[in-house]
């Protein structure tokens, strides 16, 4: 906990967790590679094209529907590539957390949880296909950067949420592997947890008598 958090124990009402490096481990550059192998373009020229261009960025903002997003990904990249074949990459980039999700699992139980990821259209809509385990335990409460118009890089992102939760800033627990989106939640007033690992995350807990 940060040492300007000040926070009563048994005063957490809600808990939001980031999806990559969190619930599930990501690998970036097997997503690149098995976008190669379905759209025979090479995985340096997608990652200049869609993101380091910051093309993907711009969809996590919401600035495209899920069509519009796989037609401009296909244009810019040369070539076409489908719904389809778009998720079974993220997929694969993908290893579900299952101690993280037992302990999201048993948190709801008595708190509030949600999920706050930075992530455009196409997997939110897909999100069933490519990480079920998260809609099982969220429902509703799956929260997705482009529904609100910007990401965890701008603070209005967590006012947002708070207001969807009807949650209360110095109520809500934040956790997330991004260093930057820590601060950024804190500095909107919510305690927040930089994740290094589920140990961590256990003592941090158990410092706000949620965990024994």
């Amino acid at each position: 906990m940060a040492a300007d958090q000040k926070v009563a124990a048994g005063q957490i009402r809600t808990v939001v967790f980031d999806m990559d490096g969190v619930l599930c481990a990501y690998d970036f550059q097997a997503r690149l590679a098995h976008m190669a192998r379905s759209t025979g373009v090479a995985a340096e020229t997608i990652d200049t094209a869609i993101f380091r261009s910051g093309f993907d960025d711009m969809a996590d903002q919401g600035r495209f529907d899920a069509d519009g997003y796989l037609r401009e990904f296909s244009a810019r990249i040369g070539a076409t590539i489908s719904r389809g074949e778009w998720l079974a990459a993220r997929a694969a980039s993908m290893r579900p957390d299952r101690d993280m999700l037992t302990l999201a699992r048993r948190l709801g139980q008595r708190q509030q949880t949600a999920m706050l990821t930075n992530n455009g259209p196409v997997l939110r809509e897909g999100l069933t296909e490519v990480f079920p385990e998260a809609l099982e335990l969220f429902g509703s409460r799956a929260f997705f950067s482009c529904t609100f118009g910007c990401g965890k890089e701008d603070t209005a992102v967590f006012a947002a949420l708070l207001a969807r939760l009807e949650a209360a800033p110095g109520e809500t627990l934040f956790i997330d592997d991004s260093a930057d989106y820590v601060a950024n939640a804190r500095q909107t007033g919510l305690v927040a947890h930089h994740f290094t690992g589920i140990a961590g995350l256990q003592a941090h807990l158990r410092q706000l008598a949620l965990a024994s």
